[in-house]
């Protein structure tokens, strides 16, 4: 086993080379931490800044990065990607959450961390050099986001999340996870959970191996990467039971590294500017979204659509020039969100995307596919199809539909 409650823990299954041995995966066991230890990615040390969030969505980046581009090797910038999610935060803290991070690493990139070195205390005035903004650059456009839970901390999370991040990680992908944390700091080993009152929120990780074992709180445990340096637990990382992540897990998310540009749209249409062309049970306006820090949506504004289950709606959108094209649609995810499915041309329903979260920010994208479009106009029909359990209303929040290159 992977995972174990005795002291075989210490002097076994949580060193290096025990998790370094080769074992075949299965839908109950899997590891990425070797690949991890192959391509030279020692722990970070946050010290004692808030920047947890921003070490994790490094640590992914920078896991892809070198799985597809391993030469040079290089260390990415955890305080470049702070500088860039700022750019969309209306926050002045020092620190930034999941979404606000991918937002920068999107749309700015990351450069090598000897180009702009994490500091020990926050330098308000601190910005990346232009060698280091060129450097970014050539990273930015690139990455295609996998929301697995929006930021939640209403209800725990689902056997189907916690199923998503098992299968992640079998796929060879790190899945990075905020969650409320023992006030009492002893993070180590997370078995079985506390009490509410003896959390806080909170700490992000990264997952990068789990076991399924009925022995252990949950029936399993995950192995993670923390951001304490290589002192912390068994070289940098800890053991947290399926239980503990259940109950206390945020939001999850993980990378993936596609070609140069391959996220960056060659037409782009403003949702709010579109015609409807059809409504059932769908009240629509166009939203302000400074309230949510404007920067991040397209044009600062929204469509919002405050609809009833099984509400409807359809807009027409004009192709300049036909061709073949991947579709998507950039959303808004919100507390009164609903979940819906979006088809093109009255084609087939996409896979049905849950638009809750505990706060509004951007929802990532709902993919509809590669299709053959010719110039012209063409439609797109959303439904509204229920709700999270957590969720207050089933309204939806569009902000672009976007074309992009075939992939390939």
């Amino acid at each position: 086993m992977l995972f174990c409650s005795s002291l075989l823990w210490v002097h076994v299954l949580c060193t290096a080379s025990f998790f370094a041995q080769s074992r075949p995966a299965d839908a109950t066991r899997a590891t990425i931490l070797p690949e991890f230890q192959r391509l030279g990615m020692t722990v970070g040390v946050q010290g004692g800044r808030p920047n947890c969030s921003l070490f994790a969505i490094t640590a992914l980046a920078n896991f892809e990065w070198l799985g597809s581009e391993p030469d040079p090797p290089v260390r990415f910038s955890e305080e470049y990607l702070l500088w860039s999610a700022k750019r969309f935060s209306s926050s002045k803290d020092d620190g930034a959450m999941f979404y606000e991070a991918i937002l920068g690493l999107s749309n700015y990139g990351i450069c090598r961390s000897e180009l702009m070195p994490y500091l020990a205390k926050p330098e308000p005035a601190s910005k990346p050099s232009e060698e280091a903004s060129k450097d970014a650059a050539s990273r930015s456009r690139r990455w295609r986001v996998h929301w697995i839970r929006r930021w939640n901390v209403a209800l725990p999370m689902t056997d189907a999340e916690l199923a998503e991040i098992k299968r992640t990680i079998r796929s060879g992908h790190p899945v990075a996870c905020g969650l409320r944390w023992p006030k009492n700091g002893v993070a180590e080993r997370l078995m079985a959970p506390p009490a509410p009152d003896d959390v806080m929120d909170g700490h992000s990780i990264v997952f990068v191996a789990y076991e399924d074992d009925a022995a252990m709180p949950g029936g399993g445990a995950f192995r993670f990467r923390n951001s304490r340096g290589r002192g912390w637990g068994e070289d940098g990382y800890g053991l947290m039971s399926y239980a503990y992540a259940r109950a206390y897990a945020n939001d999850a998310v993980w990378l993936e590294l596609g070609p140069p540009d391959s996220e960056r749209p060659l037409e782009s249409f403003e949702a709010e500017r579109l015609e409807a062309e059809e409504k059932g049970s769908c009240e629509l306006s166009t939203q302000d979204m400074r309230e949510w820090c404007r920067k991040m949506w397209s044009g600062g504004r929204q469509l919002l659509c405050r609809a009833r289950d099984g509400g409807r709606l359809q807009l027409g959108f004009v192709v300049k020039r036909g061709g073949t094209y991947r579709v998507r649609v950039r959303l808004t995810a919100g507390p009164d969100y609903g979940r819906i499915q979006a088809s093109l041309n009255g084609g087939p329903a996409s896979e049905s995307c849950d638009l809750y979260s505990g706060k509004v920010s951007p929802a990532g994208y709902l993919e509809l596919g590669v299709h053959e479009l010719k110039s012209g106009k063409h439609s797109l029909r959303f439904t509204v199809i229920g709700k999270h359990a957590a969720s207050t209303g089933t309204s939806f929040g569009i902000d672009t539909v976007e074309l992009l290159r075939k992939a390939g």
